[in-house]
This record gives structure tokens, C-alpha cells and sequence, in this order.
């Protein structure tokens, strides 16, 4: 009898953590997503579509047009319109049909995007400049660092940063005035990934592996996060959640995990998503987390509760409390019977 209880709670504990991931089958090479009222529209960059996920189920398939040496990569929204830039190609405006292309010279392997204010910005990875597109549909570039290839934008002060793999500068630039208001210099070279973590700090994942978190305006270092796990490049992504106040970053080079980095703790844990994960989107609404993961054709659905070191083995607390209530109900039952 012993026996056979260990058994049965041991069956539940790991039926329960096996239901807390879901891994949503795609098209081939998922790269890169945005959330949009309610969806979260993901790049399957290999099959040239575009996939709507609601919950854990694709509800549609777009195709997206297709350009001669070039492939769909990173996607954004602004204003009823999706921006698609293709890498070595151009960035898109689409709505279903292409409303307008922009030529971006040197474009490169690695351009982030971002919506900022009125804005849709895309970097030159191959150059030194980023790319503005107006609400009017005008282009405009400003000059910055060579290499830039992350971007993350503070909505309350209007204030873009950029960030490159060739240097450790990272600029801030004011979206009111288009003019450079901020130069900081990190500690490590090559960035990465950045995001924004309001009110005032500003998350940067290097090559060095590790996530610095600067004060956004000062540039000082507050905090830093070791990556226990090599495999931040030019592909990884990075996302603030404030549910849980915790940075998320796709360790995308030869690997199949994402890091957890709790602002609060300065813990870090890794969780098991597939292969080569390179974006992430945050669905604010049912507080998911969205990795695409490019290698295995998946798309990792995970909630915010789920952290520690494997996802897999990991329970939140409240599935916890439930699983024990269910074996000590089933335990009593037993009991009751063997009385009788």
C-alpha cells in the first residue's frame, strides 16, 4: 500500500508539471513575434508565413510576399499595420497586403525592430545607422554606433536606446527631438538584446553572458545577472514581465533553454523550452510567455509562474497545494474502504 501511494503521487506530480508548458506545433522556423490585442502573431521565417496564436492553438496562416535573397525575420505593429523586416532585404508594411517597402542599406543578418511612440524603427546590423519610419510613411536615419542590433523604448520619456554587437556603447535617443541625449559605456563588449524595466532601469544582455541593469538615465550598473549556460548571441531575445518583475532571455546559440532573471531574489533559473529558442513575445491578458523555437518548430507556451531550474520538474506553488489536496483525499478514500 505504501508503495503503491508513493507511486500514485509521484504519477500526479508529474502529470501536473507536464501540463504547466505547452509546446504549440508551428510551421517551419518560427523566429520572431508580436503581441496584438489579444494574438500573438509569430514569423515562421522558413515557410515564409505568418501564424496567429490564440491560447495554445495557430488559428491562421498568412503568407507573406517573398523577396530574392531575403527572408522574413523580425516583426512589429503600429497603428493597424504590421512592420516585417526581412534580413539582407527590406522592411515591409503590411496589413494583409503590402501597403509600402523601404529600402534599408545594410540591413545585414541581424536588424531588431520596435514600435516607439509614432515610430517603427529598424536597425542597419551591417551599418551605423537606425531607420525611422514616420506616421506620414517618411524614412528617416540617424547615425549611431556601428553594429546596432538591439533596441528597447521608454514610453513615458519617449526615449529610444540602441545598442551594438561591434562596440559597448549603448545611446539614448529622444524620439521628440531625434537627437542622442544619452551615451553609456558598458562593462562588456558586444550587446545583444535590451529591454526596458520601468520606471528607469534598462536591461542589456552581452556576449559576455551576462544582463546588466543600468539606471536608464545615468548609465550606471545596479545589478548584474550571470548566464550559467553559454549561447546569447545576435539571435536572443529579452522581455521585462512585471507580473513576476523578472527579465526573460532566449539563450538561442546551440541551446534550448530560457533564462529566468528575478529582479527581486537576483536569482537566475533556466527553463527547458526546443531548440534554438530566438524570440520572445509576453501576452499581458493570460500572463503566457511565447518562445519560438526556431530548431524544433514549436512554440513554447509557458506561464508566468513557472520558474527554477528545468520548467518540466518545476511546480508552482498553488498546483502544489492542489496536487497535495487531491493524494490526501485519495489517501482517506483508501483508508476508508480498507476499515469497511
Amino acid at each position: 500500500m505504501k508503495i503503491f501511494l508513493v507511486n500514485l503521487i509521484l504519477l500526479i506530480l508529474l502529470a501536473v508539471s507536464a501540463t504547466q508548458i505547452s509546446q504549440i506545433p508551428s510551421a517551419s522556423g518560427p523566429s520572431y513575434g508580436v503581441y496584438v490585442n489579444g494574438k500573438v502573431y509569430v514569423i515562421a521565417q522558413s515557410s515564409n508565413l505568418l501564424q496567429v496564436i490564440q491560447g495554445n492553438t495557430v488559428t491562421m496562416n498568412y503568407t507573406l510576399p517573398s523577396y530574392s535573397g531575403a527572408v522574413p525575420f523580425r516583426i512589429a505593429y503600429l497603428d493597424g499595420d504590421f512592420y516585417i523586416i526581412y534580413q539582407k532585404g527590406s522592411l515591409v508594411q503590411w496589413n494583409g497586403n503590402v501597403v509600402k517597402t523601404f529600402n534599408i542599406p545594410e540591413v545585414g543578418k541581424f536588424p531588431a525592430i520596435i514600435s516607439a511612440g509614432n515610430y517603427v524603427v529598424v536597425t542597419a546590423s551591417y551599418g551605423n545607422k537606425i531607420y525611422l519610419v514616420s506616421p506620414s510613411g517618411n524614412l528617416t536615419s540617424i547615425t549611431v554606433m556601428n553594429g546596432p542590433q538591439a533596441l528597447a523604448y521608454d514610453n513615458q520619456t519617449n526615449t529610444l536606446y540602441v545598442g551594438g554587437y561591434d562596440t559597448n556603447l549603448v545611446y539614448g535617443i529622444s524620439l521628440s527631438t531625434l537627437k542622442a541625449i544619452y551615451n553609456f559605456t558598458l562593462n562588456a563588449t558586444t550587446v545583444d538584446a535590451m529591454a526596458f524595466i520601468p520606471p528607469d532601469e534598462l536591461a542589456v544582455a552581452t556576449y559576455a553572458q551576462q544582463v546588466e541593469i543600468l539606471n536608464a538615465t545615468t548609465g550606471k550598473v545596479l545589478q548584474v545577472f550571470n548566464i550559467p549556460t553559454f549561447g546569447v548571441n545576435g539571435y536572443s531575445c529579452m522581455v521585462y514581465v512585471p507580473t513576476n518583475d523578472s527579465l526573460y532571455l532566449s539563450v538561442a546559440h546551440k541551446n534550448n533553454v530560457v533564462a529566468v532573471m528575478n529582479l527581486k531574489t537576483g536569482g537566475v533559473s533556466l527553463i527547458t523550452v526546443g531548440n534554438s529558442p530566438n524570440g520572445i513575445v509576453y501576452d499581458p491578458m493570460d500572463h503566457s510567455i511565447y518562445v519560438m523555437n526556431y530548431g524544433s518548430n514549436t512554440i513554447s507556451m509557458i506561464p508566468v509562474s513557472v520558474q527554477g531550474s528545468n520548467a518540466s520538474n518545476t511546480l508552482n506553488i498553488y498546483y502544489v497545494l492542489a496536487v497535495i489536496a487531491v493524494v490526501i483525499v485519495v489517501i482517506l478514500g483508501i483508508i476508508a474502504v480498507r476499515r469497511k
